[in-house]
């Protein structure tokens, strides 16, 4: 049964709620991705840090206190948010359409009493579990509360956090669920429960890890589990089959973005951006000194030149141009002139 009546541009209907135009638009975009924000949502009270931890995060923040992130925090990790969102979307990509339809009825069967949601508004103050289905992505999400359409609603509205976007690498984050739009949401499934948490649990852990956007294991969410997912959080494989690189071979590479930072800074900026653009940016598979394998590009490697100081924002935002990309400050500095240096 269709329950969608909405035109993304103009707003409607869908899943029995209303929906205005909305300016981020009722499906996600690449452009309307990451936002970036200047609140650090992650601050930690002052003596938890050593003077050497405070230190050296201070390239993140344009104030002392550490609460308003710089134009080159903004800067790196939307560029490293997006890169994750191009590889996630290659990997949905090629995820299996049957196999995803089979997984998703294996965590269905596990709550045995999920029931299809033809209107949302039926749910207003009911409690328990539900799952998020996104066919176009081939995904699904399991979360638990108190109130399941005002808690759907939320996902609908919110927007993920920009300094938590990424939950582990660009090469291997799982994507957030909260950067999803309602017309994403493709089908929505639901049961009313007295203990939600035991239902997410046995259905969460059900999942093929390959089609759930889950970051956390179900259940609730303890103190320990929520320490033990910050110190190992939940990955997914997004660049398979890369060109491997030897450690001697990374280390030539690292040396030769090193030398074009050094000759771009003498340069106007929007040349220094075409001569950082002009180098491989693809992804390698790199054998490091100590055995692991890693990814690595060079693209990283021109962020990392900005953490360092060695290379100002307003070069680093003429390369991210020249790769294509559209820099997008927050709103209230829409009115600004000019970055950092």
């Amino acid at each position: 049964m269709d329950t969608t009546d909405c035109d993304p541009r103009r707003g409607g209907s869908h899943l029995g709620e209303r929906f205005l135009a909305s300016q981020r638009g009722l499906e996600m975009t690449r452009d309307q991705y990451a936002y970036p924000n200047r609140r650090n949502n992650n601050l930690l009270p002052r003596d938890w840090y050593s003077v050497e931890e405070w230190e050296g995060c201070a390239w993140a923040f344009r104030n002392d206190d550490h609460t308003e992130y710089s134009d080159a925090f903004l800067l790196v990790k939307r560029d490293q948010a997006l890169v994750n969102f191009d590889l996630s979307m290659s990997y949905f990509g090629c995820l299996d359409a049957g196999e995803f339809e089979d997984a998703l009825e294996q965590v269905l069967s596990k709550g045995r009493t999920f029931k299809p949601i033809m209107s949302l508004p039926d749910w207003e103050g009911a409690a328990g579990c539900y799952i998020m289905v996104f066919d176009h992505y081939k995904q699904f999400y399991v979360g638990t509360t108190g109130n399941i359409r005002q808690r759907i609603k939320q996902h609908w509205s919110a927007r993920k956090l920009f300094d938590r976007i990424l939950f582990g690498t660009p090469y291997d984050s799982v994507f957030p669920v909260d950067e999803l739009r309602p017309l994403d949401t493709t089908r929505l499934y639901a049961a009313r429960s007295r203990n939600p948490f035991s239902m997410e649990e046995r259905v969460e852990k059900a999942a093929d890890r390959r089609f759930c956007l889950n970051r956390m294991a179900g259940g609730e969410p303890t103190p320990l589990m929520v320490a033990l997912t910050i110190l190992d959080p939940r990955s997914r494989p997004l660049v398979p089959g890369v060109a491997p690189m030897t450690s001697e071979e990374y280390q030539r590479a690292l040396t030769g973005v090193h030398d074009v930072v050094a000759s771009a800074v003498a340069l106007p900026p929007a040349d220094a951006g075409e001569a950082l653009a002009s180098m491989d940016m693809g992804i390698r598979a790199v054998t490091l000194s100590s055995g692991e394998l890693g990814f690595w590009s060079r693209r990283d490697e021109v962020g990392r030149a900005v953490v360092r100081g060695d290379l100002d924002t307003v070069r680093y935002s003429a390369f991210l141009e020249a790769l294509g990309e559209h820099v997008v400050w927050p709103k209230a500095d829409m009115q600004r002139n000019s970055v950092e240096g």
